[in-house]
């Protein structure tokens, strides 16, 4: 189907980057109905309730969103703090180890970028 990600992809269709878009750009977390009304701003054609739900749902079934609260009282956030974490988390679930140890290889062939991976992982453990 046109416009729909395969199964497994880890690429987001143009409706659920738009959005986790707007949920990123909240910052905490936000019910459909923020995000209908962020997402109706930009448009011409509003969207349905129904379709903006059916969207997050789905972002919650592939890990994309978690949900909290119950019944009519849902909250949804982000699991990554943008594109590039939920990428790095697909890559690392569907090549594990190997893809770990490839990006350490890409790193070790530039010093700047080894440096900039060193300090990065120093600023990681100082924060724990």
């Amino acid at each position: 189907m046109a416009g729909r990600p395969k199964k497994g992809s880890g690429t987001l269709a143009p409706l659920q980057g738009a959005v986790m878009e707007v949920v990123w750009r909240a910052g905490v977390p936000v019910t459909v109905r923020e995000v209908l009304q962020a997402l109706n701003e930009r448009r011409a054609e509003p969207l349905a309730y129904t379709t903006v739900m059916t969207v997050m749902n789905r972002l919650v079934a592939n890990g994309t969103l978690v949900r909290h609260g119950e019944r009519r009282s849902f909250t949804y956030e982000a699991t990554a703090t943008d594109a590039a974490g939920l990428a790095v988390r697909e890559v690392i679930r569907l090549h594990g180890d190997a893809a770990l140890a490839h990006f350490i290889d890409e790193a070790s062939i530039d010093p700047a970028l080894l440096e900039r991976l060193r300090r990065l992982l120093g600023e990681r453990q100082d924060s724990r």
